[in-house]
């Protein structure tokens, strides 16, 4: 074949190019010429309103407040455009160029590898396939679930008559990556967790209050887990899935229309939280997003599966936060409080004012339905009178596995993107009893915890499922609402129907079971006529087999004629404190000590899924180590180890971990049997760490001085941010410093040191006990 190209010899083909290419010429033109008047225009409006104020000799300060709304905007405008083109070409990359180029400059979790990626890119392909035939079903769910939720949260703010005008969902799936399964679950479940981010060409233009205003450009990325339970036997052999988000998502979008114009920091942030806090009250723990896939199976369990436990959580004081607070000297002080978060779940501490030490006694608690992968996260704020500007002190965050594990921790937690501070927490598991004796001791223990807090605790878990109604009147359009307390939660309305069938279930927190009672009213939406009522005495359920009743019709009073029923289960767990999960393995032990079992200790580290081994603690005297002329008899007095370790300078227990989140974990628990000085004194040590070869001030953490004592006990907790490639090259340096030998010129104020390879650390073992050597780099102070 000739590779010469087609010559055009008809007049007619020649006059139809010539008019393409004309066309396209014209098309360029205007679309060069529309670009550049659009310029021409905003910079012409913006000289006439320079010439305009200098004319009428109008204030300079008119000028600076629209001056500084688009100084804002545009930055913004740049911000978002920056993150949105990252987590897009994340959502359309293929998943090993995504690892190679973050591998180059970020870091990613340690159990996210080559062939995990490869694994999963069958099931974005799939994705992408099926993408196109998932516009219908997201546009039902946007008029039907998320409108009417949008709706009723914007009537606050007295917005009104919100809806969806124009759903488009664009021609870009999400995308899925570094999918987790996890192989110690129940035989009757498959869990996997896998990062969710999507960054599409979508457009959803909304109207409210008739202004019409829209969003593109929509960014979601977290983390999600999908549960697939129950497993039958039939095909698709999985009864149903779970998809729901550990903790928020990270969301943000553009706003297009009259939305634009308030496309602004504060203004804007409204209309995100908005939009989050729909995403929560859908999908994020303890929310989840239920599909069915088969009909013979227990509703209940899939929709509203029974929680983990809870988290009784106390966060009591905070130490040395940053000064935010501008004085007539300077800088002041700080006006801070703490917001904690699990999942969906919020609360928030009083605002202590003009300290850096606040002391909050603040007590709350969490439903826990995943132990693993969850995080609590802690936020410290400066709280300002301006709306909106609150400045940010440090944030920490706990994971929950740990707690679970340790089953209670009293730490000092530092305080990350921040200068200095750390915040005093304790953290409680609580698991779920069937035994209504275990009520009375529950009771005992909040009593005890409320002497020093006012917020109100529980002593026990309600779990309601509303099954259906029946033969209600006047075809109204039902919804159920239900009161425990002060506690309200409400079904979803349905349409006109006097047989509606709800399949939702709820979980209250109750204070005492023996004097609160559940109160359930069906209601009609449409005229707010209630449609019957039910009243149960919750001490009725103390004396139930498991505590629970199933598939009870309860007659509606109040109902016209008495024929209305409402189908409903109830459950109530008692809460009882966990036990430690596991013994451990301790470290030294003197046999003088009484028969009750050293306390244990677990460290939380963040973001990781191994457990940290607990160890146990020591109980010495504070007096100098055994000297080598001892008798047998008094070596003898103790089993394992030399307590004063093989240099005779005593031992330290450390944890440390490095997390899937780039971070190395240390905690410093306690030192044993350290010397006393030589004039009998006993010392002040505090321990300061390096992360070698850097010993700048930015490498450098310190404990709190413990005064005189020979065995110190700080649990204190400290990271530093580390990629996995710098791991083998650095060396965490352990040093024991005397605060009282700070005093002394003619001596060492480094009592002992430990040396850690950070590149042979071992996963398995955590936590342990390391002889202190003498001090071969001296840091002087």
């Amino acid at each position: 074949m000739s590779s010469e190209p087609e010559k055009i010899t008809d007049v007619a083909e020649v006059a139809e190019v010539a008019e393409d290419v004309a066309e396209d010429v014209g098309h360029a033109y205007g679309v060069w010429f529309k670009r550049y008047m659009n310029i021409f225009c905003r910079r012409f409006f913006e000289w006439l309103m320079v010439f305009t104020f200098g004319y009428y000799n109008i204030s300079f300060g008119w000028l600076m407040a629209p001056l500084f709304f688009l100084v804002l905007r545009e930055k913004r405008a740049k911000e978002k455009k920056v993150k949105f083109d990252i987590i897009k070409s994340i959502a359309n990359a293929d998943e090993k160029d995504i690892l190679q180029e973050i591998q180059r400059f970020s870091n990613l979790p340690s159990w996210v590898t080559f062939p995990d990626m490869e694994r999963v890119e069958w099931l974005n392909k799939i994705i992408r396939q099926l993408w196109t035939y998932a516009g219908h079903y997201v546009h039902d769910l946007c008029k039907f679930t998320i409108e009417p939720s949008i709706r009723q949260a914007l009537e606050e703010y007295k917005l009104n008559g919100f809806k969806f005008e124009k759903i488009i969902l664009g021609d870009t799936p999400f995308r899925l990556s570094g999918v987790k399964v996890y192989d110690d679950t129940s035989r009757h479940e498959i869990i996997m967790d896998m990062d969710f981010a999507y960054a599409g060409d979508c457009k959803f233009e909304v109207s409210v209050s008739k202004f019409k205003m829209g969003i593109k450009d929509l960014q979601i990325s977290g983390r999600m887990r999908v549960v697939m339970k129950p497993l039958v036997r039939q095909i698709p052999l999985v009864g149903g899935l779970q998809v729901f988000f550990l903790n928020n998502p990270d969301v943000d979008f553009n706003l297009i229309g009259l939305a634009d114009v308030f496309d602004m920091p504060g203004l804007s942030d409204i209309l995100r939280s908005i939009v989050v806090e729909q995403i929560a009250h859908m999908m994020v723990l303890p929310n989840r997003y239920p599909i069915q896939l088969v009909e013979d199976i227990n509703t209940a369990e899939l929709k509203c599966p029974q929680p983990a436990g809870v988290l009784r959580i106390q966060v009591i004081e905070a130490h040395n936060l940053m000064k935010k607070d501008v004085g007539l000297m300077g800088m002041g002080k700080s006006d801070p409080y703490c917001i904690l978060r699990l999942g969906a779940q919020k609360f928030q501490t009083k605002t202590i004012n003009n300290t850096i030490n606040p002391k909050w006694d603040f007590c709350c608690e969490f439903l826990t339905d995943a132990i693993r992968s969850q995080e609590l996260d802690f936020e410290v704020f400066d709280e300002d009178d301006t709306i909106g500007k609150d400045d940010k002190l440090g944030r920490a965050n706990l994971d929950v596995h740990e707690i679970w594990k340790s089953g209670d921790v009293d730490m000092w937690v530092p305080l990350s993107e921040a200068k200095s501070g750390r915040i005093h927490v304790r953290a409680t598991w609580l698991d779920l009893n069937e035994t209504a004796s275990s009520l009375d001791l529950q009771l005992e223990e909040i009593r005890a915890l409320q002497a020093n807090t006012k917020n109100p605790l529980h002593s026990a878990v309600l779990m309601v499922w509303i099954d259906s109604a029946k033969k209600l009147n006047n075809i109204p359009d039902p919804f159920v609402r239900l009161l425990v307390g002060n506690s309200q939660k409400e079904t979803t309305v349905r349409q006109r129907t006097n047989d509606p069938v709800f399949e939702e279930g709820f979980t209250f927190l109750v204070r005492n079971p023996r004097t609160q009672e559940l109160k359930i009213e069906v209601i009609d939406h449409k005229t707010s006529v209630v449609q019957g009522r039910i009243e149960v005495d919750l001490n009725v359920l103390l004396k139930e087999r498991n505590l629970e009743v199933l598939n009870e019709d309860y007659s509606l009073s109040g109902a016209s004629g008495g024929l209305a029923t409402l189908k409903v289960n109830l459950n109530l767990r008692i809460l009882k404190t966990a036990l430690k999960k596991d013994d451990g393995d301790g470290g030294p032990k003197e046999t003088e000590v009484t028969s009750d079992e050293a306390v244990t200790k677990e460290v939380l580290n963040e973001g990781t899924e191994e457990v940290i081994t607990p160890a146990a603690t020591i109980v010495t005297q504070a007096t100098p180590p055994p000297q080598p002329q001892l008798s047998d008899s008094n070596q003898l007095r103790h089993r394992g180890p030399d307590p004063a370790g093989m240099h005779g300078l005593g031992r330290i227990e450390l944890s440390v971990k490095y997390g899937p989140r780039s971070n190395l974990v240390i905690v410093v628990h306690q030192i044993t049997n350290l010397p006393v000085e030589e004039d009998g004194e006993l010392p002040d040590p505090y321990v300061k760490l390096y992360l070698l070869p850097d010993r700048s001030k930015d490498s450098k953490r310190k404990t709190d001085v413990i005064k005189d004592s020979c065995n110190p006990k700080y649990d204190e907790r400290f990271e530093y941010a580390l990629p996995p490639n710098d791991l083998t090259n650095r060396t965490l340096e352990v040093n024991i410093v005397n605060k009282k030998g700070l005093r002394f010129l003619q001596r060492s104020p480094t009592m002992g040191q430990v040396l850690l390879d950070c590149g042979l650390l071992d996963d398995e073992k955590v936590t342990q006990w390391y002889d202190l050597a003498p001090a071969t780099d001296e840091d002087e102070e």
